[in-house]
């Protein structure tokens, strides 16, 4: 597990098949927002600061390799199919930049603009940034309310498809695990925006809330990370915007199946690999608890306090237990799954997101 540390700008590495502290690397930017991308064969992290540099780490010998700025502000990035290169969605400029995952040199800078009939041009911050099969990049311009496709395997890395006008402000996006389906959530939309790569030809409407699910909006404390989400068998359950509750669908139609209440709002859905349970971390209000939903009875069955700031749920591989993050208690705390019971706890400066390095393995992440 490689765990951010967000103000001291460093991140601590953890042995979770022997839940051992490893060490720690600093010098690596801001941190908040930040996150980690691995190399296909899960030997280097590289993380990707807010103030868009980005850090090159050797995992067997926790050294930084290196360390370059590649814009002014990015909140976040991809490694294409073949691992060749690491794409980082920037705000400013608002582009995708493109790096060797060798040297770190950028070898391609596409500015996220969109030009109108009458002559006006926008630069868009750019969000949502993931890889699909064939190496793809799709991305969302959250000012221009975009879906964008680029084909990284060709050398000039062109924009291949321009979807505009596909919903209001999008903020995030996640793909399924099979790299099929590329959804945008909205920030004043409501309904998500789904993409198949296998045709590329429009982007769908599939609806986030119905008439009979109305209900009073609660605070936006904090936007929801759509990548964190969970497939459970023919299920995907997402967090809500501004709702106290998460969304069920079925993940091969894409219709919405139903809400689950929670206690607050969600940050992220996280599955465990059986899709059996799924731990939601909550903001703003109650957000110092986890709640465990099982997906047998698609009830929330556990409500854990592991203490203050809890946010970032993450399996081990083979999910026999998930790590949390307390970001205001300075420590990472680690469950058994089975039980709930907490088994281990580490000291870490106030960290947030953990990142298993079987991410190295999956699209979108």
């Amino acid at each position: 597990m490689v765990i951010v540390e967000r103000e001291s700008g460093s991140v601590i590495v953890i042995d979770s098949s022997k839940h051992k502290f490893l060490g720690r690397v600093s010098g690596l930017g801001n941190l908040i927002h930040a996150t980690v991308k691995f190399s296909p064969d899960a030997r280097y992290a590289y993380v990707i600061a807010r103030d868009a540099t980005i850090s090159k780490i050797d995992l067997l010998t926790l050294k930084l390799v290196k360390k370059v700025k590649a814009g002014l502000d990015s909140v976040g990035g991809v490694m294409t199919q073949d691992g060749k290169y690491i794409a980082l969605s920037n705000y400013v400029p608002g582009e995708v930049r493109i790096l060797d995952t060798d040297t770190l040199e950028t070898v391609k800078q596409i500015p996220a603009v969109r030009e109108y009939e009458d002559g006006k041009k926008i630069q868009s911050r750019v969000v949502g940034i993931l890889d699909a099969p064939g190496n793809l990049l799709i991305f969302s311009l959250m000012d221009a309310d975009g879906i964008w496709v680029v084909d990284g395997g060709k050398k000039d890395f062109p924009v291949i498809k321009k979807f505009w006008d596909v919903g209001k402000t999008p903020y995030d996006a996640l793909i399924t695990p099979d790299g099929r389906y590329y959804m945008a959530g909205f920030l004043n939309s409501n309904w998500m925006g789904l993409l198949d790569t296998w045709e590329l030809k429009e982007v769908i409407n599939i609806l986030t809330q119905k008439d009979e699910q109305s209900a009073s909006d609660v605070p936006l404390w904090k936007i929801p990370h759509l990548k964190g989400w969970a497939i459970a068998g023919d299920t995907a359950i997402l967090p809500a915007l501004k709702k106290e509750w998460a969304l069920v669908y079925n993940s091969k139609t894409w219709e919405w199946l139903k809400n689950v209440p929670l206690e607050g709002t969600a940050l992220y859905t996280v599955s465990g690999p059986d899709g059996r349970y799924i731990w939601v971390d909550l903001v703003g209000k109650n957000g110092d608890l986890i709640q465990v939903i099982d997906m047998k009875t698609q009830e929330v069955i556990k409500t854990l306090n592991p203490g203050k700031g809890a946010t970032h749920p993450q399996f081990t591989p083979k999910g026999n237990s998930v790590y949390v993050s307390l970001m205001d208690e300075d420590k990472v705390v680690v469950y058994d799954a089975a039980t709930f019971e907490k088994i281990k706890e580490f000291p870490a400066k106030r960290p947030s997101g953990i990142f298993s390095t079987e991410r190295a393995h999956k699209f979108g992440m």
